[in-house]
């Protein structure tokens, strides 16, 4: 099977990575097809958010994944991709990270990668899934309200960073992690652990679905939520919210 990034389209400009990802993978784009672009107009995160894209200063990568698991258990894969960020910006830029549940990459505990996960699902099949990734790599500071809450490659470490420099170890760590996804989900979930400050004995509020709740962080359950010990004792298992730390 192909390596991911083994094809790599680029484009000076898109709306959107992961919707050309889309439209490739619609049309039967291989495994591992990966789309940069430039500068998108119209780049987006989680939960409807948009993502800041300007020209020269991020890598927006979307890549299309073919995995042979089922839409619910295709989660993990969200996870092993904020994994092999979080390992390339320590390990080959020497940028110290943290992994806020489930995806969002944080440097100086200001985010300086997002990571959206869309999948394609025909009645229970899942047909194919985008990755997109959106790193902050060259940005001087930040405007408004995101100058207290993002940073950037070149804020974290002094240095300008280009894309290329930055898609040769993160192809191979991306590969290293999808393929643990697949076949060894529990080395996923204990790696995440590892380089996740939130995953246990913090003091946490999550906004999600079905309201606000609280409570102290315990670990990743099989299922790849977010355990939740509350102050009843009762241990509630969230599989999807925005996380916020909250004092004692």
């Amino acid at each position: 099977m192909p390596a991911l990034g083994s094809t790599v389209v680029r484009y000076e400009r898109l709306t959107s990575t992961n919707d050309k990802a889309r439209e490739l993978a619609a049309s039967g784009a291989s495994e591992g097809t990966a789309i940069i672009a430039d500068e998108q107009s119209a780049g987006r995160g989680r939960q409807g958010r948009t993502w800041s894209s300007p020209a020269g200063d991020g890598l927006y990568l979307s890549i299309v994944l073919r995995p042979d698991v089922t839409p619910a258990d295709a989660t993990v894969l969200t996870l092993a991709a904020a994994v092999a960020v979080a390992e390339t910006l320590a390990i080959d830029f020497g940028i110290t990270t943290d992994i806020k549940w489930p995806n969002d990459v944080l440097a100086s505990h200001r985010k300086i990668c997002g990571i959206l996960l869309e999948s394609a699902i025909e009645g229970a099949e899942l047909q194919f899934v985008v990755l997109g990734i959106g790193l902050n790599l060259n940005q001087h500071g930040f405007e408004g309200g995101l100058a207290e809450v993002a940073t950037s490659m070149l804020l974290e470490s002094g240095q300008r960073v280009a894309v290329d420099d930055v898609t040769g170890p993160l192809f191979q760590r991306l590969e290293r992690w999808y393929r643990a996804a697949l076949a060894q989900t529990d080395k996923v979930f204990s790696r995440w652990e590892q380089l996740s400050s939130y995953a246990r004995g913090r003091a946490v509020r999550i906004d999600g679905p079905n309201g606000v709740v609280e409570g102290v962080t315990d670990g990743l359950a099989p299922s790849g939520a977010l355990k939740l010990r509350l102050a009843s004792g009762e241990t509630r298992e969230i599989v999807a919210g925005e996380v916020s730390l909250r004092k004692e």
